[in-house]
């Protein structure tokens, strides 16, 4: 068993020691024969604490009758009833070791019947007033045992009632050991006691009775629980299911467990980039009027890591329980304000995205209902269900990104080949042109061939840019090529080659006012996947574009650090701040306004780095700048590793 101990307005749970149960329940574990009752099916326990009770009760009365035949002289009737105590705690011993309570109440029984017999005809038979014990004995098999076994000693009653009757009809005298100046009082000592017998045999059955319908309860209640946690671990998981996103999965979670647990008031606060906890502007409650301040207080709470249970729940990534959130330490206003609403107890639940927490489930209740073990573990469990929604989306935005990409490789290698077959008709046309034109050019006059000089330069200029464009064309054709044999590849790639390829691609996107700095150094050629490695350029020299924005300067730097070779790209943008460092590679995680960004490029790119081997650096001041550095190591890696 467990109890609740409050510290601070924050509920503890811990195991519940033998001093903390009541007086009553100590005195009735004394008829449970030291047995675990969690260990044995309720209905045998019941018969077994039944037989305890009554054969603790009869040596009770039994010891009585051996003080009262002492006190009579009648030491062979005395030893006789002794001799059945001692039987009946040998008895008891038997059922403890065997738990078969059948067998023991047939053996109970049994003694108790020798017993009376002996002292009925010891005391006068069928007509002496101790005679009516025999009475007890179609009792106590009703008591103790099935119908069967109190038809079966009721015959038996019957049968020695009979015989004793018949005894002095054949001319058998019994004579009684009672003096006769006794027997009067021992009538009076036999019918109480019988009378006290039977109340004891009657009370043991009521006790056990209502001890088993108290157990009933207490296991009903406990399944009760159990479904409801076994209906919340449900809900949870359709919602998981169902959900298109980590946000719709936690309306819908907190929604059910409000309804399935009967609690007033829900709600739902992520973190935010600062690393606080916000309210997500889900609240849901039973009665809008009454928890209306409620409501506008919890909206409007800003709570860090470690403050009030939500904050202590994003601290320790465990779900919180505190029993009375009247004397829960930390935001006073908040609690004094859910007291006044009526509310008693309050769980904050933990949602947990690869290993940390990134929302917290609040909830309220009007009751003061501390949370066991077993609900904190469906809590916990919720939690990390929730969590792998998000990596489900994240799942499915990569495949969709990666269908996208297909998608736009196709279209461009369309594109290219179709750009590329007029392209190679002006090449070749302006090459004929320019020949034709040298040869005219030569036939002119000094004079006459200064005045066409222009001629010579637009040529030659348009001849660059055709060379131009097919070279963007062929790095575009290049980059999106994802999904085929080739992309799967490693081969060694120059670095500075694949820079170029990506700065061709990427800087069509700057303002003409960007400057672009190249400083390649000398290395050798680095074993990759080029398709995958140009994806990771592009994305970084896009992002230092947008970080400059119409005015500013990039610098692209390639080099060699030991078995490492290096791509940095400098930017002197606005910078990052540590916060923002820290979770640069998370999924979904972006600087830039709603509708801008994915929050993907970076994460899919240190994936793709990290599969290669190496790694990504980064370093940024605010004002300053940034500078992200790809590092791969210049060793072979194996083949199909670099596959994302």
């Amino acid at each position: 068993m467990e109890r609740i101990r409050n510290v601070d307005g924050v509920s503890e749970i811990e195991p519940t020691s033998s001093g903390s149960r009541s007086a009553f329940d100590r005195a009735m574990a004394l008829f449970d024969l030291g047995l675990d009752p969690s260990t044995i099916p309720a209905e045998r326990m019941r018969k077994i604490r039944i037989l305890g009770i009554a054969t603790s009760a009869m040596i009770l009365v039994g010891a009585l009758y051996v003080v009262r035949h002492v006190q009579l002289g009648l030491p062979e009737l005395a030893i006789a009833v002794a001799s059945t105590i001692l039987a009946a705690i040998a008895n008891l011993a038997v059922l403890r070791w065997t738990q078969r309570p059948e067998l023991g109440a047939h053996t109970a029984v049994g003694l108790l019947a020798a017993m009376l017999c002996f002292s009925a005809y010891s005391t006068g038979g069928f007509y002496d007033p101790n005679f009516a014990w025999l009475y007890l004995l179609p009792i106590c098999a009703a008591i103790v045992l099935d119908l069967r076994g109190a038809a079966i000693w009721t015959v038996l009653t019957l049968a020695i009632s009979f015989g004793f009757w018949l005894l002095p009809e054949i001319g058998i005298v019994i004579e009684t050991q009672i003096p006769l100046e006794s027997q009067s009082g021992m009538a009076l000592f036999t019918r109480l006691t019988a009378i006290v017998a039977m109340g004891l045999v009657g009370t043991a059955f009521v006790v056990g009775q209502r001890r088993a319908e108290r157990e009933l309860g207490v296991a009903n209640a406990d399944l009760s629980r159990e479904t409801a946690y076994v209906q919340l671990l449900m809900h949870a998981a359709v919602a998981a299911n169902e959900a298109v996103s980590l946000d719709a999965a936690m309306r819908e979670t907190v929604v059910r467990i409000c309804q399935t647990m009967g609690w007033e008031v829900g709600h739902v606060c992520v973190v935010s980039d600062e690393g606080a906890l916000v309210s997500s502007g889900f609240y849901v409650t039973s009665d809008e009027q009454r928890f209306a301040a409620l409501r506008d207080e919890t909206l409007s709470t800003v709570r860090w890591p470690g403050e009030g249970q939500a904050g202590r729940a994003m601290q320790s990534g465990r779900p919180q329980c505190v029993a009375d959130i009247r004397s829960a330490p930390g935001l006073r206003s908040r609690a004094e304000v859910a007291g006044e609403a009526g509310l008693r107890s309050a769980y904050a639940v933990p949602v947990q995205v690869q290993g940390g927490v990134r929302a917290v489930l609040e909830f309220g209740s009007s009751e003061v209902s501390a949370a066991s073990h077993r609900l904190m573990d469906v809590f916990e469990h919720i939690g990390k269900q929730l969590g792998r929604v998000a990596e489900r989306t994240t799942l499915q935005d990569r495949l969709r990104q990666s269908q996208k990409m297909e998608a736009v490789g196709q279209l461009a290698a369309g594109l290219a080949h179709e750009i590329n077959n007029p392209m190679s008709y002006v090449r070749s046309n302006l090459h004929h042109l320019r020949q034709e034109w040298e040869a005219v050019r030569s036939k002119l006059a000094s004079g006459e061939r200064d005045q066409f000089d222009d001629f010579q330069a637009l040529i030659e200029e348009s001849l660059e840019g055709v060379d131009r464009t097919i070279a963007i064309v062929k790095d575009v054709r290049e980059f999106s090529r994802f999904g085929g044999a080739s992309s799967a590849s490693i081969e060694p790639v120059d670095l500075g080659e694949l820079t170029d390829g990506a700065l061709r691609v990427a800087s069509a996107r700057s303002e003409p006012s960007v400057i672009f700095e190249r400083a390649y150094g000398e290395v050798p050629r680095v074993p990759c996947n080029p398709n995958q490695v140009r994806q990771v350029l592009v994305n970084l020299i896009v992002n230092a574009v947008q970080a400059v924005g119409a005015e500013g300067r990039i610098r692209l730097v390639t080099g060699r650090d030991g078995l490492e070779a290096f791509v940095r790209v400098e930017d002197d943008g606005p910078g990052m701040s540590a916060d923002t460092r820290e979770r640069l590679f998370d999924p979904f995680f972006t600087t830039k306004p709603v509708g801008e960004g994915t929050g993907l490029g970076l994460y899919v790119s240190y994936e793709i780095i990290q599969n290669h081997g190496g790694r990504i650096v980064v370093q940024s001041e605010p004002e300053v700048g940034t500078s992200f550095e790809v590092r791969l190591p210049l060793t072979e890696i194996r083949e199909g590793s670099s596959s994302v």
